[in-house]
């Protein structure tokens, strides 16, 4: 459970930064901070695909309420506006916590309103649910604001929308050709039937990202109804004209549902949020029919490396026995020329086939399966593909080159080199030399499979000397270098071209090297996704040696304490970015389905209580 207390939600810095998701299992989603000030474009209280995955657009951006007791009122929300916040009600706020779902206490001087926040899977709406716990009747007024645009866009002030009165709420209908919106109250009330437009909302976190940076929302009027003490008001958001709804049946139901799946994926108690974490991401591709993940909320959209890399641990929280097969069967059922697709654009929902990586972690992801599976049943259905990607990757088709001549290959696409371009081929090279092992493994001597075996032994004896000094080091790294996830692949990597030693010394290298760094004052330049896979990865890696207990002790006790930490940071419920704390700019570790997955799976492997 992640709670933050009155202390913490009365300063703005936290409670303006910390994030919390919702998912609909769809690619929809609703996202904000826990002071329910929308601080990026991308938040949002309902945003919705309209081809899941992808083609995601926000309906309902936002709903400001007020509280009236004896004649007082109090404004619950917090909004940003040109030079000033208002209103303020992050004061008001008492107790979040994020169990289930988002839930938050307002004190009203003595009084008390419960907010709670539902988004069921499949549903593609929104429940908002209001109770009074307090001693007093109280008038509370909901006035929803409109956006309806594309996830990345902001809307400006135009016509407006049509608004159709209903018997317990209304329909929205924009001009685009977008999803209708209905709105509906779980008991009578009154109405303003006045619509205005609302002015300016700045997102602080669309700085330097955007040239705009402020947005203009549609209020539809407002809705107020008297709650008396312990009664209760729900507001529905929905892209279905829903019947009368039950909203204790639909919380108690999406209760059992999260604790079913907590069970389901075998993840000892203490991580357990994971489970949560993981099942955001679970995603069914309308167009390719096949499950896919959702790479990251608010920003990430659909890759499949992120989809191949975090497969395993995913898996284990879809609660469907054959996730993997199913994935695997129906990724190579779309690819063309031997080339595997690499994901999918947004807008028009055109497959892209535009990474020639891809290949190498579709057999990285099948050997793990073969592993988990103790069959390589898994490698031997797929054999003809990946044999064709390694064909592919030999006539240094898709960007890809040879590097001085041999069959080690070059993905940095003719970019200078440096330290970057040295640890992405390291990774990569790792990686195709695993996918040549993986070939020569699962064929069987009557096959008429080529042989790899000369190539791979070309890459063994090539692969050290070409991107790492003698002691273990990459060429161009030093004291000032930014250590990266990618850095860790050859250690992981099922077949990996280093050797017993040479491992070793790659190992203490970079592992000493990233102890010393939290201690000190250069910290990763942007810690996040990549040092929290480089935490897992570490820890993974120092598991094979007994060497170096005391490193692996404590890379242990790090990846414990990130996987227990439970609380908002970007929207990764319980992955908390380490190093610096980058509030601004664009994170590239929001909501990580790869770090997530990659924890679930190492937690396994490691046998973690």
């Amino acid at each position: 459970m992640i709670s933050y207390t009155q202390k913490q939600l009365r300063d703005f810095k936290i409670s303006s930064t910390k994030e919390w998701l919702l998912s609909d299992g769809d690619g929809g989603y609703a996202c904000s901070t826990i002071s329910f000030m929308n601080t990026r474009r991308q938040h949002s209280l309902l945003t919705v695909s309209t081809n899941s995955p992808l083609k995601r657009f926000t309906l309902l951006n936002k709903v400001d309420e007020e509280v009236i007791i004896d004649g007082k009122s109090f404004m619950l929300s917090t909004n940003t506006y040109p030079g000033t916040v208002f209103p303020e009600g992050y004061k008001l706020q008492s107790k979040f916590v994020f169990d289930h779902f988002p839930q938050v206490t307002f004190d009203l001087e003595g009084s008390q309103i419960i907010k709670k926040l539902l988004m069921p899977k499949g549903s593609s709406s929104i429940y908002l649910h209001y109770e009074n716990g307090s001693k007093k009747t109280m008038t509370l007024r909901l006035l929803p604001l409109i956006s309806f645009r594309w996830r990345d866009s902001i809307r400006k002030a135009g016509d407006g929308f049509l608004v159709d009165e209903l018997p317990d709420g209304v329909r929205i209908i924009s001009e685009m050709n977008l999803p209708r919106l209905y709105l509906k109250l779980s008991q009578i009330y009154a109405t303003s039937p006045e619509s205005h437009w609302y002015y300016d909302f700045i997102y602080p976190h669309d700085a330097g990202l955007y040239e705009e940076v402020g947005e203009d929302l549609f209020n539809i009027g407002f809705w107020e109804t008297e709650l008396e003490p312990g009664r209760s008001l729900t507001l529905a958001a929905s892209t279905r004209d829903l019947a009368e709804f039950d909203y204790g049946e639909i919380e108690a139901h999406y209760i059992e549902s999260v604790d079913k799946l907590r069970e389901s994926s075998g993840l000892p108690k203490r991580y357990v949020h994971l489970a949560d974490a993981a099942s955001n991401h679970l995603v069914k591709n309308k167009i390719t029919r096949s499950p896919v993940v959702i790479s990251g909320y608010p920003y990430g959209g659909l890759s499949v490396r992120d989809s191949l890399i975090s497969a395993g641990g995913i898996a284990d929280v879809s609660q469907k026995h054959n996730y993997e097969q199913e994935f695997f069967y129906d990724l190579v059922t779309i690819e063309v020329g031997g080339t595997l697709p690499s994901g999918m654009e947004e807008l028009d929902t055109q497959v892209k086939y535009d990474d020639p990586t891809v290949s190498l972690y579709f057999a990285m992801a099948l050997k793990r399966c073969a592993e988990k599976e103790g069959s390589n049943e898994c490698l031997r259905r797929y054999l003809p593909i990946m044999e064709d990607g390694i064909e592919i990757l030999l006539q240094g088709s898709q960007g890809v080159t040879k590097l001085k001549g041999t069959h080690l290959i070059d993905v940095s696409g003719g970019k200078p080199g440096g330290l970057q371009s040295i640890v992405s081929n390291a990774a990569a090279n790792a990686l195709w030399y695993n996918l040549l092992k993986v070939i020569d493994e699962g064929k069987s001597p009557t096959e008429s499979l080529s042989s790899y075996a000369d190539i791979a032994a070309e890459i063994e004896s090539e692969y050290f000397a070409t991107f790492f000094d003698r002691g273990g080091a990459y060429i161009g790294m030093n004291a000032d270098s930014e250590l990266t996830s990618d850095m860790v692949i050859p250690l992981l990597s099922p077949f990996s071209p280093l050797d017993a030693k040479q491992k070793e010394i790659v190992f203490r290298n970079i592992s000493s090297r990233f102890l010393e760094s939290l201690g000190g004052q250069h910290l990763h330049a942007m810690p996040g996704h990549s040092c929290n896979l480089l935490i897992i990865y570490l820890a993974e890696a120092g598991s094979a040696f007994e060497a170096f207990n005391e490193e692996n002790m404590k890379l242990r006790e790090l990846l414990t304490q990130l996987l227990t930490l439970r609380e908002f940071s970007n929207c990764v419920d319980g992955l908390p970015r380490c190093g610096l704390d980058l509030s601004e700019g664009h994170p590239q570790d929001v909501s990580s389905a790869v770090v997530v997955g990659e924890a679930i799976r190492v937690i396994k492997k490691l046998k973690l209580k």
